[in-house]
């Protein structure tokens, strides 16, 4: 069929595979979302109803641009859609979408509330506070951490604890459960493993999603927790039709739970799958994929595979040692200012480190060169502090019960309920009349944002929680605050693509949006700004330029990850960053770096001796570098004289 011609012999045969069990193991840029796209374009095609189709992705920018790319086929191919869009997205959008429909077999309400990381760690802090344990032994993170661990592997913690601490943190894990469960709260772990319990005690509920989706495709299969594995053999149980994609290589979450054995026990579930590998890379060099097999290589867990590519031979990998942090990202700005005179875009280039901390450093000297850039750590759209004042009178509105939600709105905008009057209304004690009549223009508020929403289309119900909550006013008045009016305006924006729905979806639609993309590292498009990131953020990009920072022992690999199997991780994650690159990689290391207040004087990294020499060159540029470097130290000291 034409919806196949653009595939190589491997992708056709994926694609055609669309009974029974399949493992297809996708090397990096070897066109996996591409062949899954095609493959369910293909089954719709030879007559397959969209509406028994899934697609599971890690993120919200990977189920955007299948579905961009399903949409594009069958438009191309003039192939007609019957009923409705095959169901792609994430795991966690999915968790909502049956949790929303058939939760209350297992007591959740139609209407939860989805706490973010935010939420979830004020609720720990407030029970920590609550049981006065110590802050330091039991951080509001650290507990967190250990909730959502038990969650992801649909445990919970020991009834009979051996230690003090142990028996803590089961304390708290139950008080934080109970106080979700008066919310009708779920946190972000609860999507998945509610979804598993409700299948597991409503035979109802699983019967009708076996029998939902004939066609099942998982991608990322290596990045897949407990939670995830088991949802996906439930949902694939009456049809048997699976498709996973994932590339133990690329498997680099373990410290979130994901669990690459997952591949492995993938042939034992299903002893007759057939396995087909993706060995053509279209995204990089040759001699990039030949530094990258070579390293990988080293790994004794995973399935043996070996990269190709057609494209051409390519430049050798960079590597530069400097003297210190300073110089080193003096270094990368010169290198990034000779790539520009090379006709390179900024917006190809990224600069990636093991760390955050290693991008203080960076970031002053692309502030000195007036260099623009985009670090992916800071604060998303929907964590802003405006974005979720808004947001928490639509949650409080749909679920009275949500009282994280009406703590914050209650005094925002102020409207003169000070923290006193507060403590004594959720208190339920006695008011004076003019008390009275603050809490109680509050509570009118609410009652008409409640009506709003269950009448007037999304963007006009959020209009109305804009104007009578009084943001407009408060932000209009205040210069300063200027950012903060924009970016509601653009939620407001945001917004009017949910106006289809009927009241209250499109609300409900957009605030199960708002809570899932905080889940993710979505990048915007590429434009004039480098791109600063974590090599773990780099996951699924690419970039005609890679530049790796701090390749040096004890940050990459990490001090902290020094037995075999943490070993293995962190050279895969090497891996992960040379396989972003298209056409260049740079290596730099520092002789000695300042970090966390301490000068650590640290040796080469033992991947970069993994690198054929024959693949390695200093850059011819060095002479350059030398004089910019030389040039701006001697401004420097210039500057500091005067």
């Amino acid at each position: 069929m034409a919806i196949l011609e653009s595939l190589n012999p491997m992708q056709q045969e994926a694609a055609r595979t669309a009974e029974g069990a399949l493992l297809i193991v996708a090397g990096a840029g070897s066109g996996k979302t591409k062949t899954i796209a095609h493959r369910i374009a293909h089954i719709i095609a030879k007559g397959g109803r969209p509406g028994e189709i899934l697609a599971v992705t890690f993120t919200n920018k990977a189920a955007n641009e299948m579905k961009t790319r399903i949409e594009s086929l069958l438009a191309r191919e003039r192939i007609p859609m019957r009923g409705e869009f095959p169901f792609v997205g994430t795991f966690h959008a999915l968790g909502v979408s049956i949790l929303r429909a058939h939760g209350r077999a297992l007591g959740v309400p139609k209407h939860f509330t989805i706490l973010d990381e935010e939420d979830s760690r004020k609720v720990i802090k407030e029970l920590i506070q609550e049981f006065e344990l110590d802050p330091d032994t039991y951080s509001p993170p650290r507990v967190r951490n250990a909730i959502s661990q038990f969650k992801n592997e649909l445990t919970e913690p020991d009834e009979n604890p051996e230690s003090p601490y142990e028996k803590n943190i089961r304390n708290l894990y139950l008080a934080y459960e109970a106080t979700l469960a008066r919310m009708k709260a779920l946190d972000f772990d609860d999507l998945l493993a509610k979804t598993v319990r409700l299948f597991e005690i409503d035979p109802v509920s699983r019967a009708f999603y076996e029998k939902r989706w004939r066609y099942i495709h998982i991608d990322e299969y290596q990045d897949t927790n407990r939670a995830q594995y088991t949802l996906s053999r439930i949902l694939a149980g009456g049809f048997g039709n699976i498709a996973v994609v994932g590339d133990i290589d690329q498997a680099i979450y373990s410290w979130r739970g994901a669990d690459w054995r997952n591949i492995v026990q993938f042939e034992k579930d299903w002893p007759d799958a057939r396995i087909i590998t993706l060995e053509e890379n279209y995204r990089s060099t040759k001699l990039i994929l030949e530094a990258a097999n070579a390293v990988i290589v080293r790994n004794k867990e995973r399935k043996e595979k070996n990269l190709f590519t057609n494209n051409e031979a390519g430049e050798p990998i960079g590597l530069v040692a400097l003297e210190d942090e300073r110089q080193e990202a003096a270094f990368v700005v010169a290198y990034i200012e000779a790539l520009g005179e090379r006709g390179i875009p900024k917006g190809e280039i990224a600069v990636l480190f093991r760390t955050n901390a290693q991008s203080r450093a960076l970031e002053e000297a692309f502030l000195k060169k007036n260099i623009p850039y985009r670090l992916v750590t800071g604060v998303k759209f929907y964590e802003r502090k405006e974005i979720k004042d808004v947001l928490a009178y639509l949650k409080y509105a749909l679920n009275e019960a949500d009282l994280l939600s009406k703590k914050r709105i209650l005094n925002t905008p102020p409207r003169g309920i000070g923290k006193i009057l507060a403590l004594k209304y959720f208190g339920g004690q006695n008011l004076s009349p003019s008390e009275q009549k603050k809490v109680s223009s509050f509570e009118k508020l609410i009652h008409e944002i409640r009506k709003a929403i269950s009448t007037q289309k999304a963007s006009d119900a959020l209009k109305y929680v804009f104007k009578k909550a009084g943001f407009d006013t408060f932000y209009r008045g205040n210069k300063l605050e200027a950012d903060r009016l924009e970016n509601i305006k653009e939620l407001l924006s945001v917004t009017k693509k949910f106006d289809e729905r009927n009241p209250p979806e499109g609300i409900e639609e957009l605030l199960t949006e708002a809570s899932l993309a905080t889940s993710d590292t979505e990048i915007i498009e590429k434009d004039s700004m480098v791109t600063l990131l974590t090599a773990h953020a780099a996951k699924g990009l690419e970039f005609r330029v890679i530049i790796i920072a701090g390749m040096e022992e004890g940050l990459f690999p990490h001090a902290l990850s020094q037995d075999a199997a943490e070993l293995e991780e962190e050279r895969r994650l090497f891996y992960v960053a040379i396989t972003r690159a298209k056409e260049k990689v740079m290596i730099t290391l520092a002789r000695k770096r300042l970090l966390f207040g301490e000068i650590f004087y640290n040796d080469p990294s033992r991947f970069l001796g993994e690198i054929p020499s024959t693949l390695v060159a200093g850059t011819d540029l060095a002479d350059d570098f030398s004089n910019r470097i030389a040039k701006d130290e001697e401004e420097d000291e210039i500057n500091a004289s005067e």
